[in-house]
């Protein structure tokens, strides 16, 4: 699939069916994102696979506002996208480490990927780190950042005129003073 249709065809699927996603799909789909890119190859992004009832429930209990069907959303794959930031480039002009920019590329390839597989996503944020930390038994030094939920859709992306009200217009995109 073209990527131009990736990103038209990609919306945030909070309804899957109950159909696993299969081995060899979610092989590529973390593929996609181990070969993601990092600033200076340090490569600080750890990512778990959540596809099993157990470790649904983990993620599940992190991310308890989206709770469903022992899983996020219901999904049948969640993975868990952590950061170290002592492994991460550090820009030396401010400090900024580029650990959650380097997790972002990741998630992002991997979104993208399981889309072009035919699934569907949703980058979720809005999780308790403390509880996935403490759920999957972290190590100090791997900071939770996202968790992308994968499956087959059970709902269906929003009409054209429903997704450009929920688009920044052009014009604000490319004015940073607006």
């Amino acid at each position: 699939m073209a990527f131009s249709n990736l990103t038209l065809t990609r919306y945030s699927c909070r309804d899957y069916q109950n159909r696993p996603v299969e081995d060899e799909k979610i092989a590529q789909i973390i593929e996609a994102g181990r070969l993601a890119p990092s600033a200076c190859n340090n490569h600080p992004t750890r990512v778990i696979v959540c596809d099993t009832p157990a470790l649904k429930g983990k993620a599940a209990k992190a991310a308890h506002h989206f709770a469903k069907d022992g899983s996020v959303f219901g999904a049948p794959l969640v993975l868990l996208v952590c950061a170290k930031e002592q492994v991460a480039w550090t820009r030396k002009y401010d400090s900024m480490n580029a650990a959650q920019i380097d997790s972002a590329i990741v998630t992002d390839q991997m979104m993208m990927q399981a889309v072009d597989l035919g699934l569907q996503t949703c980058w979720v944020c809005h999780f308790d780190p403390r509880i996935a930390i403490d759920e999957f038994d972290l190590p100090q030094d791997a900071y939770p950042i996202h968790m992308l939920t994968v499956g087959y859709a059970a709902d269906a992306i929003a009409e054209p005129e429903k997704r450009a009200e929920r688009t920044i217009a052009k014009e604000d995109f490319l004015n940073v003073r607006a």
